[in-house]
């Protein structure tokens, strides 16, 4: 009986253990990259003097402004695999070709970092580009499109993919 008992009760551990590993909270994001729906970001573009605008000359520097904003009435956290929070990318008009992504030539820390968000608070990240490309060449005169993320999902493999941590597009133009 006493035998009974402890296959028992280690059943209902194993059972329970694996309950509490498995279920998880339905509005975190995990560690394969799903998104939060309490979370929304946003891009703004703006020139050198902070100005909202989505045309700019060309050589005039464009600066990014990402917000990631807790809509949740909770404290809310994200996770991410490395010490890269962020990330921006500049998008031919009418196709997926990455014409600039800011993290391209940077590394990052590889440790797991943590962002906490207060209910209903938001963060900012701001980056200033001069519109020089990887090849040291400047932006040419065309119509792009430009988008922030949070980088908890895989949008090296998409930037443009529907993501809650990913903002919206912004079109803009260079002249």
């Amino acid at each position: 009986m006493a035998r009974l008992g402890l296959v028992l009760g280690a059943a209902f551990v194993t059972f329970g253990y694996a309950k509490c590993t498995f279920l998880s909270d339905p509005g975190a994001v995990s560690g394969n990259g799903n998104t939060n729906p309490d979370f929304s970001t946003t891009l703004t573009l703006q020139d050198s003097a902070g100005a909202p605008t989505t045309s700019f000359a060309m050589g005039q520097a464009i600066q990014f402004d990402l917000g990631i904003l807790n809509q949740s009435d909770q404290a809310d956290s994200l996770s991410f695999p490395d010490a890269q929070i962020y990330d921006f990318y500049v998008l031919d008009a009418s196709s997926s070709n990455v014409r600039w992504r800011w993290s391209a030539d940077k590394t990052f820390t590889q440790t797991t970092t943590s962002l906490s968000f207060a209910a209903n608070s938001s963060k900012s990240y701001v980056v200033t580009w001069n519109g020089v490309l990887a090849d040291g060449t400047q932006l040419p005169a065309g119509s792009y499109r430009a988008r922030g993320v949070i980088v908890a999902d895989d949008f090296t493999n998409d930037p443009l993919m529907t993501s809650d941590l990913g903002s919206n597009i912004v079109n803009f133009t260079v002249r």
